[in-house]
């Protein structure tokens, strides 16, 4: 006979993802950052005394506004809430469970999420997730790059000239690269990431001051300065042989002149290579310049159900709502 437990966990294990970029001291980082109200848990699953798997999940309130670009839709569908139950992560592109995904246990998982709510989620996951009466939602893709040793020698003719120009032009760049964030420089970064946040139509968390302190320490910070004035920054977070271009910032005056976007990302990918990283997630957004640097997207799904038949109906007649727009995938 085969005995399921479960035991709920304020913070992960050590050894939560420990081949992730994105593992245990990630998420703790995450959670002393007092980033939005997400209250961040998980559930360690057990079968016959031995743990077999470890689900992260968040609980919020799910604003249908919160991930329609700004206009008057999203001031008008901004009092729909639905408190929520999600597996996965705010922050990260990809849902990670660590350990055995199997019906059985997310069977556990669920029946034990519902007594926390109405409403259940699963964010970033694959298409094929053993998951029963749940609306399946198309996700944001993630732009993951599998290059060649030689990066550059794998593009064609015409990208590798343009790329060298880009890069020719921010040459009066100087690049600094810090495994700690010296602590007079998290206030400017954090400035460069608000004024980034605010040419951002779609956004699901909203970085502390807090963040970047956490995080020093956690990764590299690529910064850029022209002169002694700070116009852009890339974090970039490596384990094994994965690396994640995580979050950037930058002075979008300065954009069109430096490259600044591409350059950050061509030196994030060179810092990657020189790590020996095989595989790079870029992330969400920006699709046409991920393309062009050879990514391939990456498709995710999300999932959901309500105990409530109506709303249950409701969701699954509105989901176009949070699923990404042919603009958005252009």
């Amino acid at each position: 006979m085969v005995d399921l437990s479960v035991i709920e966990l304020d913070t992960p294990p050590d050894d939560f993802l420990a081949d992730e970029p994105e593992g245990a001291a990630f998420y703790k980082a995450f959670q002393a950052s007092g980033i939005g109200d997400f209250d961040c848990r998980y559930l360690a699953v057990f079968k016959n005394g031995m743990r077999i798997a470890v689900v992260p999940y968040f609980l919020g309130n799910f604003s249908l506004g919160m991930l329609l670009p700004h206009g008057m839709l999203k001031k008008c569908t901004g009092w729909i809430r639905f408190g929520y139950a999600c597996v996965g992560h705010p922050s990260t592109d990809f849902g990670q469970i660590e350990g055995e995904v199997s019906a059985e246990v997310l069977n556990l998982v669920n029946a034990t999420l519902a007594k926390k709510s109405a409403l259940i989620a699963y964010k970033g996951f694959p298409e094929d997730l053993p998951l029963t009466g749940f609306i399946r939602a198309r996700g944001l893709p993630v732009a993951v790059l599998t290059p060649a040793a030689d990066y550059y020698s794998g593009l064609d003719g015409h990208r590798r000239n343009d790329f060298r120009h880009k890069l020719n032009a921010a040459s009066t760049l100087r690049l600094e690269q810090y495994s700690t964030l010296p602590g007079h420089l998290q206030a400017p970064v954090y400035q460069l990431y608000l004024d980034t946040l605010r040419h951002t139509q779609l956004c699901f968390e909203i970085l502390t001051p807090e963040y970047f302190r956490a995080v020093s320490g956690l990764g590299q910070f690529h910064l850029y300065f022209e002169g002694a004035r700070l116009i852009g920054f890339l974090q970039m977070i490596v384990s094994g042989k994965k690396a994640n271009l995580k979050y950037m910032g930058m002075d979008h005056r300065r954009n069109r002149q430096y490259f600044l976007y591409f350059v950050m990302c061509l030196r994030g990918i060179e810092a990657a290579l020189h790590a020996g990283c095989t595989r790079i997630e870029l992330g969400v957004s920006s699709y046409p310049a991920k393309r062009l640097m050879g990514c391939e997207l990456v498709e995710t799904c999300v999932f959901f159900r309500h105990s409530h038949v109506f709303f249950h109906w409701l969701l699954g007649k509105v989901k176009f709502f949070i699923e990404p727009s042919s603009d958005e995938l252009r």
